[in-house]
């Protein structure tokens, strides 16, 4: 691990010699522009250990990246909770795989009287970093909203601007936590992306949701409130359950997301407008057989690899993840609580539907753009449209990805 104080030289030649620095931008439809393309950030937090190896021996990187993730949060705080080193052979790994990295300044992005060293402290941090190819955006003050100090906000401006002005190519994302939400509207201007990680799977259910809802649609309920709270003019990133300090021993039952509960959860957040995924904690709360890996690999074989083979980058619904979404009109009927979004890709539009814990139900699509055989992505089966519509069954909690071809 390397301390901010030690900087490595702006003219250094990174491991990926052929990759130049990134510049990262934002859309009038808070689409990330990654060097001018849009970009869906599929990210770790944190990633697999410093040069490890997953279970078969093979290069950790190597295998998270073959799986769809495509970023990676780094950083942590020292003992002291200010002292903030960068691992800085960390980021270089994540560049020689050409990968990207959220870059954690925790307490330096708040520029307190109390810390006079902090403005040279972040100064160091942005010259060191923001030539590196595998940075992507820097990662604010995590969940400000936490003993809230109304002072905080005026500081974390300072850092705001004071970020910006040495690097304007990269954004700054602030991430919520699920409680205090009566005030994340108060850091609309201090952040380029915003975001909120809640994890509701636990024993009992939803100790983490802060809202009458407890169940894991309360995702859904999030990523609208913190919508509004950036009146919809920024990126909302969602952070997602791996495990937690609520859902492991020794304390509480040791509780992940199954399958079915995390691709419920990542579709719903897609479908509320994210414009980016984390997966928070695969370095905790492991069982036995992953101890001597340091990470989580029994849930990424068992449930975010054959999720994220839906999603990630190389898979064919990824490209739906970039598109804006579509105007194309269609209604849906059968139960209230059938959430959707419609991107069109070439000639093909995708609707992804989610239902929510209602009971299950018969669920009708219509739209004058349905017609034909309509293939169920990932699950082997089609149905049929006719006259402008089609139905399809919804049990609670259940995602159905409808691929169909668009006329000339």
């Amino acid at each position: 691990m390397v301390a901010v104080g030690l900087l490595i030289p702006l003219t250094a030649v990174w491991p990926a010699q052929d990759r130049a620095p990134t510049r990262v931008t934002i859309d009038e439809h808070n689409r990330l522009l990654l060097n001018g393309k849009p970009w869906f950030p599929i990210c770790m937090s944190p990633g697999p250990p410093l040069r490890s190896k997953d279970p078969l021996g093979r290069d950790a990187m190597d295998t998270v990246k073959a799986g769809g993730i495509n970023s990676f949060r780094v950083g942590a705080a020292a003992p002291d909770a200010d002292r903030v080193e960068i691992p800085a052979e960390y980021v270089d790994w994540i560049a020689e795989h050409g990968m990207y990295a959220f870059i954690n300044l925790r307490e330096m992005s708040v520029l307190d009287p109390q810390f006079p060293d902090r403005e040279a402290r972040l100064r160091a941090v942005i010259e060191q970093f923001r030539c590196n190819p595998a940075l992507a955006l820097w990662k604010s003050m995590d969940e400000p909203t936490v003993g809230l100090d109304n002072r905080i906000v005026d500081r974390m401006m300072s850092a705001y601007k004071f970020i910006k002005e040495l690097d304007p190519d990269h954004p700054v994302w602030l991430n919520h936590s699920p409680g205090g939400f009566h005030n994340y509207h108060l850091y609309r201007d201090v952040c380029d992306i915003s975001g909120v990680d809640v994890y509701p799977v636990s024993i009992p259910m939803g100790v983490a949701s802060k809202l009458a809802n407890k169940e894991i649609s309360c995702i859904g309920d999030y990523m609208e409130i913190v919508s509004r709270a950036m009146d919809g003019k920024r990126p909302i990133f969602m952070v997602l359950q791996v495990c937690w300090s609520g859902a492991m021993p020794p304390k509480h039952v040791r509780t992940y997301p199954t399958f079915h509960q995390e691709r419920y959860m990542t579709y719903q957040a897609i479908i509320k407008g994210a414009r980016g995924l984390l997966f928070f904690g695969s370095d905790k709360g492991y069982e036995d057989q992953d101890v001597p890996y340091g990470f989580n690999w029994t849930f990424w074989n068992g449930v975010l690899r054959p999720l994220l083979r839906e999603i990630g980058e190389g898979s064919e619904l990824h490209s739906a993840l970039l598109a804006v979404d579509s105007k194309l009109p269609i209604k849906v009927s059968g139960a209230p609580d059938i959430e959707l979004a419609v991107r069109e890709v070439g000639p093909c539009a995708y609707i992804l539907a989610a239902k929510r814990e209602g009971p299950e139900s018969l669920i009708r699509f219509s739209g004058d753009f349905l017609r034909g055989e309509v293939e169920v992505l990932f699950e082997e089966r089609s149905v049929q449209a006719k006259d402008g519509s089609f139905t399809d069954r919804f049990g609670p909690n259940d995602v159905h990805v409808y691929k169909i071809p668009l006329r000339p």
